[in-house]
């Protein structure tokens, strides 16, 4: 059994701060969780069918693949915009606008570049985040095994991040490892899941509707002795539930974001 990490989980809140914000504390049970509807148990964790969405997702959910830009459900600024104080039904058009408002900036707690699922191809994950404590800098994560699944169920660990219950449907599942081998690394897993949520009306300008996907990553980290020896600990336990939204393009149309792991 690998060693326990010796360092403290990573706050998701480290990136896409509100400066006015910037001191709150994670979200507390002030807001109430959406009500939770009747649930039944599956092979990797519990189904919740949930009442409709604000804007109910369409028969052929987006392709849940291209590039996004992910923002952690535990950020206070934009739980109290998804679920206001008193509310039980969650407020995708208004979280869209405002994730739009960071976007901008542009920031974000991590990006991810999904291929299609039939190709074979890694995807890859990046984030201030997920970074190496001697490099200073973001791992280089491949997101590996990826597949298409008919109904995507978070187990009941995953789901203890969310605000509300998420609802089953079709989705994207892979794993997390680190794109080379690494000499301050033992060793390194996690796991990536992302399914769509919402679908709203977009501008005039841009004349197509807009979507929210909602998902679950993590990436554990073993140092190796090397990296001990400078002081960083065992490792790290990174995980959080995430919001995504599709990257940001530029002037010629395509998505600015990460690119192929080569």
């Amino acid at each position: 059994m690998p060693p326990k990490s010796t360092r403290k989980k990573q706050s998701t809140a480290k990136r896409a701060r509100s400066p006015e914000d910037a001191v709150k504390p994670r979200p507390s049970k002030r807001s109430k969780k959406a009500s939770a509807p009747d649930e039944t148990n599956s092979a990797d964790g519990v189904s919740s069918t949930g009442s409709p969405k604000a804007t109910a997702a369409t028969a052929k959910s987006p392709a849940l693949s291209g590039k996004f830009d992910l923002y952690a459900m535990e950020l206070p600024f934009l739980a109290e915009v998804y679920l206001p104080a008193g509310e039980t039904k969650p407020q995708f058009a208004a979280l869209h606008k405002t994730i739009l408002k960071y976007q901008a900036k542009p920031d974000f707690t991590a990006q991810a570049l999904i291929p299609d699922a039939s190709s074979g191809k890694a995807g890859r994950l990046s984030g201030a985040v997920l970074e190496d404590p001697m490099e200073g800098m973001p791992w280089d994560i491949a997101i590996v095994d990826l597949k298409a699944v008919d109904s995507l169920v978070f187990s009941a660990k995953e789901r203890s991040g969310f605000l509300s219950a998420p609802e089953a449907g079709a989705g994207i599942v892979g794993r997390t490892a680190l794109a080379q081998g690494h000499c301050g690394v033992q060793s390194a897993s996690g796991v990536f899941r992302m399914k769509h949520a919402w679908t709203g009306p977009g501008t005039a300008a841009a004349g197509k509707d807009v979507d929210i996907f909602e998902g679950y990553l993590s990436f554990n980290v073993v140092h190796s002795g090397l990296y001990r020896r400078k002081g960083h600990g065992g490792g790290d336990k990174i995980d959080f539930a995430f919001w995504a939204v599709r990257a940001r393009q530029n002037a010629a149309g395509l998505e600015i974001g990460l690119t192929e792991i080569e």
